[in-house]
């Protein structure tokens, strides 16, 4: 088995940390019952499993961890809910990896520093949380919002990143294809033969103008749309041209089109033009560019809602311009005074809805628990502006443009981490402007991590094209 070389105190010290946990269990055996159970030192078993894996062979963990998310939701629905707390598990395990390299040997940190450096100072927003109280919707936010953030620490981290994003690519290929086909499956099973299976109505069973949404093993088509784009993006820009990416990205873009997301056709705009900027056409990507801005301008302001939540948003109960765009951004906003800070992390959105808020989601009896409503339009950024203001946007903003800067900095020397960075960062953006996607399960924690590996793999790519230029 291939072991890391650490240092003595590294070695001390993860001595010291195995010989404190063994005195721990065995004093928990002791003073416990005689019937206690082995669910606890299994559990820790398997975290210890997962942490050896993203230390020793982040290919593999990473590889098999993209399929694990993008299954966890389908099997919340046919084996158990608790299974949903596993990914927290997964996720945690891949930060404390890194964590212990870091210790190790802190010549592995080489994470570029400004963007972890704005990282930390946004996680430290989202904990201190000036703007509102510190209860569950608070936990529920700083889980949501910071752990998708720490998997790009550890996308940076990890050993060996341009073998992993290798593994990766390969990995989201294989499962978006067998998503995308069970995207597709859907649509000939309809909506009744789905529910018999075990669906719920306005939860995954969702329809547009009669017709369903696709959702594949994802919680809602939204989710199912933003993950088959992201193995739609690694399958344009990493693997080579021939017959084998083609099928694969017709199945995917069946797949993409079975979920009837208007907003996907706008990603997938983006990525063309990056495409095209790839190509050296420049200009004509830039025209492109610009077609999308207007097309999303008027998307947002056509549209009558992208995931349709009610959030309770207005006394009068009117529906004002922008198809109540206008009153539920009042809403989310809060009055001006919490504008620079914001309403307080879980005040609304996601964290909010999950700590049972008196927001209510649409579909349900129609009247409202404090004021009725009017329709929300999800956003992550507008999402990030409610939890830590506009000052947490601007450090936001900070390290989206540095991630984009990394990108386009190694995409000049043709390395391919670099356009695949390029391509989940326009994802990420584009589909954040029409969902609170930020902190989205699986699609935040897996461009983050991408994101991460990609430009780790750029990074070292970037070196290689240096030394040999000497």
């Amino acid at each position: 088995m291939p072991t890391l070389r650490l240092p003595l105190e590294s070695q001390l010290f993860v001595a010291v940390t195995a010989a404190l946990g063994t005195l721990f269990a065995v004093y928990v055996t002791l003073t416990k019952s005689p019937t206690f159970g082995v669910g606890l030192p299994l559990a820790l078993l398997w975290f210890l499993t997962l942490v050896t894996a993203f230390l020793v062979w982040p290919h593999w963990a990473v590889a098999l961890t993209i399929p694990y998310f993008a299954l966890v939701p389908a099997a919340k629905i046919f084996i158990t809910p608790w299974i949903g707390a596993t990914k927290d598990v997964v996720s945690l395990s891949a930060v404390v990896a890194s964590v212990l390299l870091v210790i190790a040997d802190h010549r592995r940190f080489r994470a570029d520093p400004t963007a972890m450096s704005a990282m930390g100072l946004l996680i430290v927003l989202y904990v201190v949380s000036v703007g509102g109280g510190h209860g569950v919707a608070w936990l529920q936010g700083v889980r949501l919002a910071c752990l998708p953030m720490l998997m790009l620490f550890a996308g940076m981290t990890l050993v060996r990143p341009q073998r992993t994003l290798r593994w990766a690519v390969g990995s989201f290929a294989v499962t978006g294809c067998i998503i995308g086909s069970y995207g597709v499956l859907q649509q000939y099973l309809g909506v009744w033969r789905l529910h018999d299976l075990g669906y719920t109505y306005n939860v995954q069973l969702r329809t547009y103008h009669g017709v369903l949404r696709s959702f594949g093993t994802l919680d809602d088509p939204f989710a199912y749309a933003a993950f088959e784009l992201m193995a739609l993006a690694a399958v344009v820009f990493w693997m080579r041209r021939g017959t084998t990416r083609l099928i694969i990205a017709t199945i995917i873009g069946a797949g993409i089109a079975s979920s009837l997301v208007r907003s996907a056709a706008l990603v997938s705009v983006g990525l063309f033009a990056l495409w095209l900027a790839r190509r050296g056409q420049t200009t004509v990507a830039t025209l492109f560019v610009v077609a999308l801005v207007a097309s999303g301008v008027v998307f947002v302001v056509s549209a009558s809602g992208t995931q349709t939540h009610t959030y309770q948003a207005d006394s009068s109960g009117s529906v004002v311009t922008l198809n109540g765009r206008v009153s539920a951004w009042k809403a989310a906003l809060g009055p001006p005074s919490a504008w620079p800070l914001g309403q307080g992390v879980g005040t609304v959105g996601t964290a909010a809805q999950r700590a049972a808020y008196s927001f209510t989601p649409a579909g349900g009896s129609g009247a409202a628990s404090s004021s009725s409503s009017a329709t929300a339009v999800d956003s992550g950024y507008l999402a990030v502006i409610a939890d830590v203001g506009f000052i947490g946007f601007a450090v936001f903003a900070v390290l989206l443009g540095r991630l984009w800067w990394l990108g386009r900095r190694a995409s000049r020397a043709h390395v391919r981490g670099a356009w695949m960075a390029l391509a989940i960062l326009v994802v990420m953006l584009i589909d954040a402007s029409t969902r609170s996607s930020f902190t989205g399960f699986p699609t935040a924690t897996l461009e983050f991590l991408m994101i991460g590996i990609s430009l780790a793999a750029a990074r070292d790519g970037l070196e290689h094209v240096e030394r040999e230029s000497r």
